[in-house]
């Protein structure tokens, strides 16, 4: 079946994208070799390494699914329409979270409003090309012409489970992360450094990992395992909300990571409750879709 010009449109601009993200990568690591008059924090150089590490992977994956749309393979449809699902949710808390965050004392006068245009902008762009994926890989013409390049029945995974999976095993990059900028671990109203905090993040790492890909499998011990897991998390969110000595107790500590920073952003108030509103909703409609998707599990075995 032919190619149909969304689709090719839509590679083009995922290459562009992911030519992009890989000079802002090689942007983070020739920032490396300049020299600076103002002190740099501790972990600074750990975590520009890092960032330019997961951009490089970032540019790779969007290439690679680029190059999957091109050939109409059903696998890069899935991936786009994940990554979409990604970047309109988080242009949307990030526009919020911008619009919430007080402004610069040395900012001029009048400057606001353009500054709120300008915001705007940079995320309303990517939205639309969100939105535009997500619309133009569910039609039924885009629908026919990936299923029609491969012979092979029809996956009995759900859309939602692949994209769960796939949440799951990114995720562990978002667990090692920390590690390298020796971020600590808060956990239930306690604090966790040093050792302790390593052996927590490699251990949510595994977790994740294991769970992301028995969900692929379709295990239901995967299931029943990620709905705990999502449920703690769930239970943890909503406790830092409610519990003021916790919510003050995690307000330190992001204020001692932050004693090293030149311009840091004030995580509390409206933007701190903004986002553990928002990652309490994300989690409660994981949970919701792997209930509601129980059919598709293969039964564990009996012992």
């Amino acid at each position: 079946m032919k190619r149909p010009v969304g689709v090719t449109a839509s590679g083009v601009v995922a290459i562009l994208g992911s030519i992009f993200t890989v000079l802002l990568a090689v942007g983070a690591i020739a920032s490396l070799f300049l020299e600076t008059t103002q002190p740099q924090p501790p972990n600074a150089r750990s975590g520009i390494i890092a960032g330019a590490a997961m951009f490089a992977v970032l540019a790779g994956l969007g290439i690679w699914t680029s190059v999957g749309l091109f050939r109409l393979r059903p696998w890069a449809r899935v991936s786009i329409l994940i990554f979409a699902g990604f970047l309109a949710v988080g242009c949307i808390f990030a526009f919020a979270a911008t619009m919430v965050v007080p402004m610069p004392a040395t900012m001029p006068a009048g400057a606001e409003s353009g500054f709120h245009r300008g915001i705007a902008v940079m995320f309303g762009v990517p939205f639309a090309i969100a939105v535009w994926w997500l619309i133009q890989f569910n039609t039924p013409s885009t629908k026919a012409a990936f299923a029609s390049s491969t012979d092979g029945p029809a996956s009995p995974r759900p859309l939602s489970i692949t994209i769960i999976g796939w949440l799951c095993i990114i995720g562990v990059a978002s667990c090692l992360f920390p590690i390298f900028i020796r971020t600590p671990v808060f956990l239930f109203g306690a604090v966790f450094e040093g050792g302790i905090a390593v052996v927590i993040y490699v251990f949510f790492s595994a977790l994740s990992l294991y769970i992301g890909k028995g969900l692929l499998d379709l295990q239901e011990r995967a299931r029943i395992m990620a709905i705990w897991w999502f449920g703690l998390s769930f239970a943890h969110l909503s406790l830092v909300m409610l519990v003021p000595s916790w919510r003050q107790r995690m307000f330190e500590m992001q204020r001692t990571l932050e004693q090293n920073q030149p311009n840091p952003i004030p995580f509390e108030g409206m933007l701190a409750n903004l986002t553990l509103a928002f990652l309490a909703v994300w989690v409660a409609i994981i949970i919701w879709l792997l209930v509601k998707n129980r059919a598709a599990f293969v039964p564990a075995e009996s012992p």
